[in-house]
């Protein structure tokens, strides 16, 4: 039965521990982060303007655009001069290059060492010159974990409350936030395309990494239901190697690794194929996958 576009985010089924909480890691948001964090979301280390971490954590960004007018170059040390995006480049995170075209050429992946400004960041380079060009860079930041739930006092109840999601407001000082961070995790997600048409991510896509989105191509979309407290963040197919406008450069970066096809059974049809998302030869279906650019399993460092 072809699928139907249905979310919920990142919902984990196999790891350390044992269902339904398996292994958990107590981080925490601020109380003054406005925006709301859902059951099953990714989530990142919070950062200043600046790009320094906070302590806190929020929900996580898919790759980020960065419209780079030029590089300078001064004793090994190269600054990107950018159009300010709505999100802060994080230290630690990676910047990959694809456009250039001058004889010198940046076109790589670069560990972001510093963000001096809103509009500028920093990282090594070993060569003697470079040429300035304007360019789009991405910038790949490791998630932390997936959220699944949060516990703070409440300022309209008076005492505390356990939620499926944080609201983005009500709580009386830090929000205590449960992650899913086992390096082991694995994951079921559906799939999605937030450039166009989606197909179904099959066989040939096990063994790549890919993003995540929840604005879906065609489909009228949200960050998450309130309702319910459930992500509507999807596996992004426009994040696929084949796909991605960061190159195959980038495919090293994204957060998560496809696994397997949900319910797949070798030469023989799935019981569970009249199933939402476990038709795995339409667009929409439900995949396997498990963290791959992430804070614990990152091991480059700075």
């Amino acid at each position: 039965m072809p699928n139907t576009f249905g979310p919920n985010g990142f919902q984990q089924y196999q790891g350390t521990g044992s269902s339904p909480t398996y292994e958990q890691t107590q981080l925490a948001i601020s109380s003054s982060n406005t925006t709301p964090i859902y059951f099953g979301d990714p989530v990142q280390q919070s950062v200043s303007a600046t790009g320094v971490g906070t302590g806190y954590i929020q929900q996580a960004n898919a790759q980020i655009a960065l419209t780079i007018s030029g590089f300078t170059l001064s004793n090994g040390i190269v600054t990107a001069t950018f159009t300010a995006p709505t999100v802060t480049p994080q230290i630690g995170a990676y910047l990959v290059l694809t456009g250039l075209t001058t004889a010198t050429t940046l076109n790589g992946a670069w560990q972001i060492l510093s963000t001096p400004s809103t509009t500028t960041l920093t990282f090594a380079y070993s060569g003697a010159s470079l040429s300035t060009q304007a360019t789009t860079g991405y910038v790949f930041t490791p998630v932390a974990g997936v959220f699944v739930g949060c516990r703070y006092l409440s300022t309209a109840n008076k005492y505390p409350v356990w939620r499926n999601y944080w609201p983005g407001s009500d709580a009386n000082g830090d929000v205590t936030a449960y992650v899913i961070t086992d390096p082991m995790a694995q994951f079921s997600v559906m799939t999605g395309n937030s450039n166009t048409t989606a197909t179904a991510v099959g066989f040939a896509n096990i063994g790549n990494n890919i993003g995540f989105n929840y604005l879906q191509s065609g489909v009228t979309t949200t960050n998450g239901v309130s309702a319910t407290g459930l992500s509507t963040y999807f596996a992004d197919q426009y994040t696929l190697i084949a796909n991605n406008p960061a190159g195959a450069t980038a495919n090293n970066y994204l957060p998560f690794r496809i696994i397997g096809l949900q319910n797949y059974v070798p030469g023989a049809v799935s019981p569970l194929v009249s199933i939402n998302g476990n038709d795995n030869t339409t667009a929409y279906n439900r995949i396997v996958v498990g963290f791959n650019n992430s804070m614990p399993r990152s091991f480059a460092g700075i």
